[in-house]
């Protein structure tokens, strides 16, 4: 359907266009012009086809061998792809421009070479299925990719590759041998193909994508399309070196702050620990007096109770003596105290009777209460039966009244309420409401609209009256020129006077504005030693607020501005001669002699410009002077009369090696005393009126407006007040006519209640009947348990008679037993105080053996054999008291010191073992980072100038672009002490007065950035490491004449000699552009109504031919 045509020129009037070459659209069928034709259309048997072949790599447009780079794309086939049905390209080893209206499928020609080389569909920015790559009402897509193959290889690399719209499925070959996905993106790497890398291949989708890339994303695609593969190895471990560099230094530095802070910890708990570790010793100390006075008591515990056991023995045996003298004495009180023992046990047994008899009574009671309990709770039922009763009766009279009532009410028609015609009336006060409220709102807008134009109005006087006041200072006027030449200094400059305090050390801003001449007859002679970067970079005096600073301006505001950090102090920076010996030179002093400024600023322009070792004059210096000046090779750079002086001096090629270059210096930009620009106060002036004019026209609106507002909520009010008044008497009607019609339903109600009234009545009385034979039931019982109770009463009276006659025989027997032992006082009390001394003998047998028991098992728990011998010296012939008092003054020590945190020495020794972990660890940790770091500068010193190299050939590729158009641009390397901020930074310039501008999405036109682009691909061209380059559709949006420029450019620098293959889609190209011999075209034709006729009829050699005879009739007609 799509048929492909290719076209190879080598110049636009040139007389054998035998090499021209058009191929059919399915593939097969190709036309060949190698005679040249009449005017006539050719006939069908003059279209042949062509042979078959593997590569078209064999000739070029004159039959030399082949140009193509190993990896070049040789020949790209397709067969039901997008819109093709089948098309083959045969393609050029340089500049390959592929044409045709838009929807003709240029851009499928792309998508073929990414999905071909095994690249997925997110590279293009289109569609994400492969799937919907086949053509429609086809079920497969075939593609076939040819290569140049490499010199040790024997042919070259076809990457085959069929997708099934059915399951998004992929089957790669690679000269047709079934290949894995894996297997084709290993070819790519060996070829260097990087279809992924916006530098080398840039689809139409993805043009506003590479402009949109961040400088440091740049300089990685810029590295993988045009550096050595050893390059980007090198960038990677350092990437990973700076890594893990700053993991290290992050964790050496937490490792030694954690120390400091542990160190710092333990010196507070110091005095603490101090005071601790006394108390510990002075609590040893007590521990161990209080073993010696548990030793000390065991021992004086064992001697109490052997004295105990002997006293015990001799009591005892003075006991059984006197026990034995006075036997008989005592038998016949012995006597009576056994009758005594025995009727005190009847005494016993006779109140255990008599408590059962109680017992008995109690529980026959028991009964006689529960009939009590009984009647009585039956009496209360009956009562409140009766006063239920007594209600229910009250409540029917009252029901049957209720109902007479309502049928009086229901009998009384209410007022007629019609809700419709109400709500009619409501909803019309909401429709006035609601449109009165709209505008209310509408009006509240506008006063809103108002007060905010007003206040940016305001807001623009206020600053326009600020910039007004700064033209009458020097400042100001600085700051404003500042604006003009330099906005990105200049909004850098107003950030940093905002947040100044946010820095370690003060940050000075250019020095345009914060230097200036302190004899203005010195100005032009000061500023010839500087380049406009010294007037406007940034003075930090820290590492870290440089990095700070960079990171703000150039990394989250994206300005382009230079930040530089000078270590050394100003005093530091000293003249090669005193002042006073210069005018033997013609120099009038140093150039720091006449700058003043912050002397960090200062110290930063010596260390830049060496601005303390270069001398000035107001007037020329003589020729004496000057070769004196040249022979005492002390002053290198000076500034005389209107010429700059540098000497240059080469001591390898001898002392005579000298050179000067004089050059006359223009007059300088800054730092001079100009009269204020009368016409820009005078513009700045009509605007302060045109606002306040604005001003004086909103405050008339927002009155007007002010007083609708004011009318509608009035309006609005008053409406309220009306529709609530309606409610109010719709809800009163709508209540009245409610209540009415509800009556029925509450009568019938009101005769239900009056109905089960009437059954709770006589359900009443049945219950009443029930509890009075109840009560009789009760009463009977309760008869009956009282007459049981009546005969348990006589048995209480015959038990305590009986204990009263056992009672006096008790008091009878004590008597006698009294009165015997009052006979016997002097034995029984000889024969008591013996058994007391045995008693209390044994007792303090007991005591002291449970003691002495108690404190040997003490003693036990710590004596040991290793300090038997030790303790129980210390504790031999000692008392417990003494070992007391010694622990009463160790803890009066105690007492006396005293310790804030009782915790502080188990802390300091756990901080003691950590702090040891952790410096061993820092050690570990400063060792490794050295080691990162050494392999570090070891590998940067070899990458660092191959990219300062690498970037300097893109630089002046790039430059010598932008000259050709009478624009300028540059290409940098932006070195952050980040490495990952490490960028590509790209500066253009379009328009005369301009300065050089980052490339960036906001500051340039579609149109710019499109040059640019193209001309950074192009700078690309001679370095590039890929095999070639597809741009697609990048001259959309130029205008004709950067479109015609480009062109230009493009053509010169992708058909030199050994530069890679280049491919250029677009839709459109200006008449007249110029065409190289190593160009080839490829024109495209495709469409519903293209056929194989159409298509073997688009003979461009008969183009050509009919274009040449029209010129030269065209000049004939001239010449007569």
């Amino acid at each position: 359907m799509a048929p492909a045509s290719s076209l190879k020129r080598a110049a636009p009037d040139a007389d054998d266009y035998s090499f021209l070459r058009l191929r059919g659209g399915d593939g097969t069928r190709a036309y060949h012009d190698d005679d040249e034709e009449d005017e006539d259309e050719p006939s069908s048997d003059e279209v042949r086809p062509p042979q078959r072949r593997r590569t078209a790599a064999s000739q070029t447009a004159n039959g030399s061998a082949s140009t193509f780079h190993p990896g070049a794309i040789v020949r790209v086939k397709l067969r039901n792809f997008v819109t093709y049905s089948e098309a083959e390209f045969i393609l050029g080893p340089n500049l390959n421009m592929v044409i045709g209206p838009n929807g003709t499928g240029k851009s499928s020609l792309v998508c073929a070479i990414c999905l071909g080389l095994g690249y997925p569909p997110s590279v293009l920015g289109r569609a994400s299925a492969f799937g919907e790559f086949v053509k429609h009402g086809s079920d497969e897509a075939e593609l076939e990719v040819e290569l140049q193959r490499k010199p040790e290889d024997a042919e070259n690399y076809v990457v085959g590759l069929v997708i099934r719209r059915e399951d998004n499925g992929r089957k790669f070959t690679i000269n047709g041998s079934r290949a894995s996905h894996k297997d084709v993106q290993r070819l790519m790497r060996r070829l260097r193909i990087q279809i992924d890398n916006l530098c080398q291949f840039l689809p139409q989708d993805k043009v506003a994508e590479f402009a949109g890339l961040s400088s440091v994303e740049l300089l990685e695609k810029t590295l993988h399309a045009a550096a050595p593969q050893e390059m980007i190895a090198w960038q990677q471990e350092l990437k990973e070196g700076f890594k893990a560099q700053k993991d290290a230094q992050a964790s050496t530095e937490k490792t030694r702050e954690e120390v400091k802070r542990m160190e710092a910890k333990q010196r507070l708990l110091q005095a603490d620990v101090d005071k601790l570790r006394e108390r510990k010793a002075i609590q040893e100390d007590v521990a161990r007096l209080k073993q010696l006075r548990l030793i000390a008591c065991y021992q004086e515990a064992r001697d109490r109770f052997n004295d105990a056991r002997t006293r015990k023995k001799e009591a005892t045996r003075a006991y059984k003596m006197l026990e034995r003298s006075v036997a008989p004495a005592l038998e016949a009180v012995n006597r009576k105290q056994e009758y005594h023992r025995k009727v005190r046990g009847a005494v016993t047994l006779r109140r255990r009777e008599l408590k059962q008899a109680v017992a008995d009574a109690d529980k026959a009671l028991g009964p006689v209460e529960t009939a009590s309990g009984k009647m009585t709770q039956t009496e209360t039922a009956i009562r409140t039966e009766e006063d239920n009763f007594k209600d229910k009766k009250k409540r029917m009279g009252a029901l049957r009244k209720e109902i007479t009532d309502l049928n009086a009410k229901y009998a009384q028609k209410p007022r007629e309420f019609k809700a419709a015609e109400w709500n009619l009336q409501i909803r019309e006060l909401d429709h006035q409401k609601r449109e009165k409220q709209q505008k209310f709102m509408d009006l509240g807008q506008q006063r809103e609209a108002i007060r905010t134009e007003g206040t940016g109005l305001k807001q623009q006087k206020t600053a326009l009256l600020q910039e007004l006041e700064d033209l009458d200072s020097q400042e100001g006027q600085l700051l404003n020129r500042l604006k003009k030449v330099n906005p990105d200094v200049a909004a850098g400059w107003a950030w940093l006077k905002d947040n100044q305090a946010e820095f370690e050390k003060e940050v000075f801003g250019p020095p345009m504005l914060t230097c200036s001449v302190k004899d203005g007859r010195y100005s032009d002679l000061v500023q010839s030693m500087l380049q406009d970067s010294d007037f406007f970079c940034f003075t930090t005096q820290t590492r870290g607020d440089h990095k700070k600073l960079s990171n703000q301006l150039y990394g989250i505001m994206g300005l382009s501005v230079t930040v530089r950090t000078c270590f050394a102090s100003l005093d530091s920076f000293k003249p090669p001669m005193p002042k006073e010996q210069l005018p033997q030179y013609g120099l009038d002093g140093y150039v720091t002699d006449y700058l003043d400024g912050p002397a960090p600023v200062l110290a930063m322009l010596c260390a830049e410009k060496r601005l303390h070792q270069s001398a000035v004059s107001l007037n020329e210096v003589s020729d004496d002077q000057f070769e004196r000046i040249q022979k005492d090779e002390i002053i290198n750079y000076f500034a005389a009369g209107r010429k700059f002086y540098r000497i240059m001096r080469r001591r390898e090629y001898g002392p005579g090696a000298v050179s000067t270059r004089v050059t006359e210096f223009r007059k300088g930009r800054f730092w001079t005393d100009q009269p204020i620009d009368s016409s820009e106060k005078i513009e700045i002036t009509r605007k302060i009126e045109e606002i306040e004019g604005g001003i004086a026209e909103l405050a008339g609106k927002f009155k007007a407006v002010s007083r609708e507002y004011e009318t509608l909520k009035t309006e609005g009010q008053e409406l309220e007040e009306k529709k609530s008044s309606l409610m109010t008497q719709k809800n009163q009607l709508q209540a009245e006519y409610t209540q009415w019609n509800g009556l029925p339903d509450k009568i019938d109600a009101k005769n239900k209640v009056l109905d089960r009234t009437k059954k709770e009545l006589d359900e009443a009385k049945a219950r009443r009947a029930d509890l009075t034979r109840q009560l009789d039931d009760a009463t009977i019982e309760m008869s009956k348990a009282v007459i049981k109770h009546h005969e348990t009463l006589g048995a209480i009276r015959e038990a305590r008679q009986k204990l009263l006659e056992v009672q006096v025989w008790e008091l009878e027997a004590e008597s006698d037993v009294a009165s015997l032992k009052d006979k016997n006082t002097e034995i029984t009390n000889r024969l008591e105080e013996e058994r007391e001394k045995v008693d209390q003998a044994r007792k303090d047998v007991d005591e002291f053996r449970q003691t002495a028991e108690q404190a040997h098992e003490k003693v036990g728990e710590f004596l040991t054999d290793e300090n038997r011998a030790d303790l129980l010296a210390a504790a031999r012939d000692k008392s417990v008291a003494e070992f007391e008092g010694l622990i009463g003054a160790e803890r009066a020590k105690l007492e006396m010191i005293e310790a804030g945190n009782p915790q502080a020495l188990e802390e300091y020794e756990r901080y003691t073992q950590k702090i040891e972990q952790h410096r061993s660890a820092q050690e570990n940790q400063e060792t490794k980072l050295a080691e990162i770091t050494a392999k570090i500068e070891d590998i940067k010193s070899q990458w660092e100038p191959r990219l300062d190299q690498l970037v300097g050939q893109i630089n002046d590729a790039f430059s010598y672009n932008f000259e050709q158009i009478s624009c300028a641009g540059e290409v940098g390397v932006h070195k952050d002490e980040d490495f990952d901020k490490w960028a590509i930074d790209i500066k253009v310039k379009f328009r005369q007065g301009e300065t050089l501008q980052r490339l960036d999405q906001h500051r340039q036109s579609g149109g710019e950035r499109a040059v640019s682009t193209i001309f950074y691909l192009m700078a690309l061209q001679a370095l590039a490491q890929a095999p070639f380059r597809v741009v697609d559709e990048i001259n959309q949006g130029m205008d004709p004449r950067n479109e015609r420029m480009v062109h230009e450019r493009m053509v010169d620098v992708a058909c030199r000699e050994h530069t890679s293959q280049y491919f250029l889609i677009t839709p459109k190209l200006l008449s007249g552009l110029r065409y190289d011999p190593r160009m080839k075209v490829h024109v495209i034709i495709s469409g519903e109504r293209v056929d194989e006729t159409g298509t073997t009829k688009m003979n461009f050699a008969k183009f050509v031919q009919i274009q040449r005879t029209l010129k030269a009739k065209a000049a004939s007609q001239r010449l007569l």
